[in-house]
């Protein structure tokens, strides 16, 4: 999908349900290889580098996006993040990045719950960094990925929609 630039909101539903189902099967069958607790220990580092949303099912909470979308997550030491929308085609806006901070649970109660914190969010607008006034008012919010499954290489996530529905998305490390 990343090859081919494909973006999950382009997907055929036919598609989408064999993804979905496959996901579904991976998380029934197979317990994550790196324990979730772990995924932020700072000997291992898997969880730092360069993740972008692959898959999300269809009532994932990211629904209200533009199809030309693509968000990505750039993990850093010293627990700091950039979460990343990109568009190609919205004309001027390239991307919105909420610069941040974020915590992993690392307790029996909800291990590898990854927990970020906006800190700042900037619009690339026609390649320039402008800090955006309107989003400021997310400055300071927490954010959430609920991780269920974890290889290093492959990031499953569970999240439900504000009517209850359950969704996965699925992050791939580049």
């Amino acid at each position: 999908m990343l090859n081919q630039n494909i973006r999950p909101k382009m997907l055929a539903p036919e598609k989408r349900v064999e993804i979905e189902s496959y996901v579904s099967n991976v998380l029934r069958n197979c317990q994550s290889p790196i324990p979730l607790r772990n995924i932020a220990d700072d000997d291992s580092k898997v969880l730092l580098g360069n993740w972008t949303l692959v898959f999300a099912s269809e009532n994932a909470a990211l629904g209200d996006l533009p199809s030309d979308s693509t968000v990505q997550f750039a993990m850093y030491p010293g627990f700091k993040c950039d979460y990343k929308i990109q568009f190609a085609k919205t004309l001027g806006l390239k991307s919105l990045t909420a610069k941040s901070s974020y915590t992993v649970d690392s307790s029996p109660v909800n291990p590898g719950l990854v927990t970020f914190v906006y800190e700042e969010i900037v619009a690339d607008v026609f390649g320039k960094d402008f800090p955006v006034g309107l989003f400021g008012l997310l400055k300071g919010r927490a954010n959430y990925i609920e991780t269920v499954w974890f290889d290093g290489k492959l990031w499953f996530e569970r999240g439900f929609s504000r009517d209850g529905i359950e969704f996965y998305s699925v992050y791939i490390k580049e």
